[in-house]
């Protein structure tokens, strides 16, 4: 095994960045993923997975942290949070429901809110490109899972204005929870959802843990431990967590639609073509070439096979853009429409992995389309879809994606409290109110 980069940096580093950063310079950005995040929070609690989950938790723990798991687990079930492509992250996942669930046992302000949600999204972030990113994903093992604990405490702990002593301690304990492999969950209601609801309420609970004087070990962290984590190579100097420029939230790719991230450049690609005149109907075939990292993962199980493959199959996602572009706004999908027409379309696409491609991988994730249509052929390459760094979302496109994804949610206002909240108490105290879980002091 081989370690590059810096030796591991102390607990003490991260522990000093997470308690004292400020995400100021970044809180823009910060508010327009916060709205976002809202979005897939909303979308994912009203599904009737998320909603099963959350009575599942309900009938089997009476803590307040039941909910920041049932949370945690309705907005990364959606589909539609935000993601850091280089390191595959979901980071909004983790650090809202967080975020929200402690508020209120500190009496927040605002900007603690903030600096709280960027910290812990910085942390999470560079632990998983310090073991590898996205690159973590080829060998079975979900980043965004690795992480939640680490990322979690770091915004829980934030929020409960823990001092560096204390923080060391909140990420020690996180870290001593790091959770290994998901496992490959199939079916109508797959455990990988609920499993990261508990990872973050681990977080959170090692948070309130060395709130209470509780210790871990800050030694834990060190190369020998990114390594067993890690495995073949880590990069120990990606720890080093930043709030300049170079910070990661700059990064962060917003999701215009319900779907694994791997299908999106495919989905804008064909969108592209449609607007340049292609007609879906006269479309005989079309071949997807993604990079070799994940080729096989947008082609491995047909849409029937349940919500979560309906997301992740590129089949599915370019016959619905084709044919019924409404559908890709449905978080639910349930049920899962029978069409014959979309399924006779999915049938046209193949998928195939392009070593030409991996080049660009994991800082973009492209899809090289080729469409045969009407006798004529055409070919685009798209490196990036909306919602990412270069085709960036603001205000205006997040308010679009809710008024698609909630349409007529009764709650779809806190949306705009959302923008908000990292600048208002008021939004603030809105958010906590509808999503908290620990009663005001």
């Amino acid at each position: 095994m081989t370690i590059v980069g810096d030796a591991a940096p102390t607990i003490d580093a991260l522990a000093e960045f997470a308690a004292t950063a400020s995400g100021a310079a970044h809180r823009e950005r910060i508010s327009v993923h916060t709205a976002d995040a809202v979005i897939a929070l909303l979308a994912g609690r009203s599904s009737p997975e998320g909603r099963a989950i959350a009575d599942f938790l309900a009938r089997t723990e009476s803590s307040p942290l039941a909910t920041i798991s049932a949370n945690a687990a309705a907005m990364r079930l959606s589909e539609i949070d935000d993601i850091h492509r280089a390191s595959a992250v979901t980071a909004s996942a983790i650090t809202l429901p967080s975020a929200l669930a402690m508020a209120p046992l500190s009496s927040a302000q605002p900007q603690r809110f903030a600096d709280a949600v960027f910290v812990g999204q910085e942390l999470a972030v560079r632990l998983a490109l310090s073991l590898g990113g996205a690159s973590l994903l080829a060998k079975g093992i979900w980043p965004s899972y690795l992480v939640a604990p680490f990322g979690a405490a770091a915004t829980a702990a934030r929020m409960l204005g823990l001092p560096p002593a204390r923080m060391r301690h909140a990420l020690a304990l996180a870290l001593a929870q790091t959770p290994r492999a998901v496992g490959r969950s199939a079916g109508q209601r797959p455990g990988r959802w609920l499993l990261f609801g508990n990872a973050i309420r681990s977080g959170c609970l090692a948070a309130l843990a060395a709130a209470d004087g509780i210790d871990g070990d800050p030694d834990l962290l060190n190369s020998a431990w990114l390594e067993a984590v890690g495995g073949t190579t880590v990069d120990a100097g990606m720890l080093i967590a930043s709030a300049g420029p170079s910070a990661s939230i700059q990064q962060f790719s917003i999701k215009p639609n319900c779907a694994a991230k791997q299908t999106l450049a495919a989905v804008h690609g064909l969108r592209l073509l449609m607007a340049d005149g292609l007609d879906p109907a006269a479309v005989e075939s079309i071949e997807v070439s993604v990079p070799t990292a994940y080729a096989a993962m947008i082609d491995r199980e047909p849409p029937s096979a349940g919500r979560l493959a309906s997301m992740v199959s590129v089949r599915w996602q370019l016959a619905l853009a084709a044919l019924q572009p409404a559908l890709l706004d449905d978080v639910a999908r349930d049920p899962l429409p029978v069409d014959a027409a979309l399924e006779a379309f999915a049938a046209r696409v193949s998928v195939r992995g392009d070593a030409t491609l991996d080049c660009w991988y994991p800082q973009t994730w492209p899809a090289r389309l080729r469409v045969n249509a009407g006798g004529t052929h055409r070919e685009i390459l798209v490196k990036d879809s909306p919602g990412d760094p270069a085709l960036r979302f603001g205000v205006s496109e997040v308010e679009d994606k809710a008024r698609r994804v909630l349409a007529a949610h009764p709650a779809a206002y806190l949306v705009a409290r959302g923008f908000e909240a990292p600048l208002k108490m008021a939004a603030l105290h809105d958010l906590c109110k509808h999503f908290g879980t620990f009663p005001e002091p």
